[in-house]
């Protein structure tokens, strides 16, 4: 799961997948290989993910770095002297993929963010061999942010499965997201998995939300996509 651009709704679509392919038997499992902004006041990404979607998952593994400064994950890392290795990453990937049918990996920020001095999330998505699945916002900018991250993805050779758009803002911020979604998908040739509504304050309206958001990703296609089976 890569993000166009930081605040798209990644940490949502990861977990409206999981949720929906666990309501078709499919044993998905999450990961977030990098966080950054961890607060002691606040749930992180992937304390809420492995909340909607709970397994005896390590915690260790589905999010092996977890950074305190909101930045880049470079920058944070520098502040705290670690330097990100993407073999801890990789190991981590490996043991939670043996446990998994399907692994969710939710990136951070968009495909070009730097994860230390020589590696960027693409380079990430690249060494884990996986297709991609892009979040992009429904709304006004998102078709520039949206051709450039399919023009990265597509130089490097990386797979993509597709487009989940989201309303990551309150109505009247996306006030006509069709020509823009049919846009981008005509200039890509791309695929679209579905349109998420705008849910107000998530993650704490996740249990009033959650059925309408599951209700609006094409579940089935994903699983057709990705060549997993399907609940009769």
């Amino acid at each position: 799961m890569t993000g166009t651009d930081t605040g798209v709704g990644k940490t949502v679509a990861t977990a409206v997948l999981a949720v929906s392919f666990r309501e078709q038997g499919v044993n998905a499992g999450v990961m977030k290989p990098v966080e950054t902004g961890i607060s002691d006041r606040t749930r992180s990404d992937a304390e809420w993910l492995m909340s909607v979607a709970p397994s005896d998952d390590p915690p260790s593994i589905v999010a092996p770095y977890r950074l305190q400064a909101s930045a880049a994950p470079l920058i944070a890392a520098a502040a705290e002297d670690i330097a990100i290795d993407l073999h801890r990453i990789l190991s981590a990937y490996e043991a939670l993929a043996a446990r998994h049918e399907c692994l969710l990996i939710e990136g951070v920020g968009g495909a070009m963010v730097p994860l230390s001095a020589d590696i960027l999330v693409a380079d990430l998505i690249h060494h884990l061999r996986l297709p991609v699945l892009i979040v992009a916002r429904s709304g006004l900018g998102s078709i520039n942010h949206t051709l450039l991250t399919v023009e990265c993805l597509e130089r490097r050779g990386i797979p993509i499965l597709g487009i989940l758009f989201n309303n990551p803002f309150a109505p009247p911020a996306n006030p006509d997201t069709h020509h823009t979604i049919r846009t981008i998908l005509v200039r890509t040739g791309l695929r679209s998995f579905g349109e998420l509504p705008y849910a107000d304050g998530l993650p704490q309206t996740w249990d009033d939300e959650r059925s309408r958001l599951t209700a609006r990703v094409d579940i089935q296609g994903l699983l057709e996509a990705l060549g997993l089976r399907k609940v009769a």
